[in-house]
């Protein structure tokens, strides 16, 4: 499942997270440059488009293991 910025542009492993919303691959540098990492407990979350950390703020308990 895509979202409307797949972030997904490095081939590093080290620099690809999931989006917690969408399940799609995020790049950690991509996502920081565009604003689109929240911090909840501690622990940065990396998303793949504009909706996605509204949606994580709303609730992100639903969205985490903490």
């Amino acid at each position: 499942m895509n979202c409307c910025g797949n972030l997904n542009k490095s081939n590093s492993v080290e620099n690809q997270v999931v989006c917690p919303i969408m399940g799609s691959p995020v790049d950690k540098a991509e996502a920081e440059k565009r604003g689109l990492v929240r911090e909840y407990k501690g622990e940065k979350y990396y998303f793949c488009c504009n909706g996605c950390p509204e949606k994580f703020e709303k609730n992100p308990e639903n969205y985490t293991k903490n």
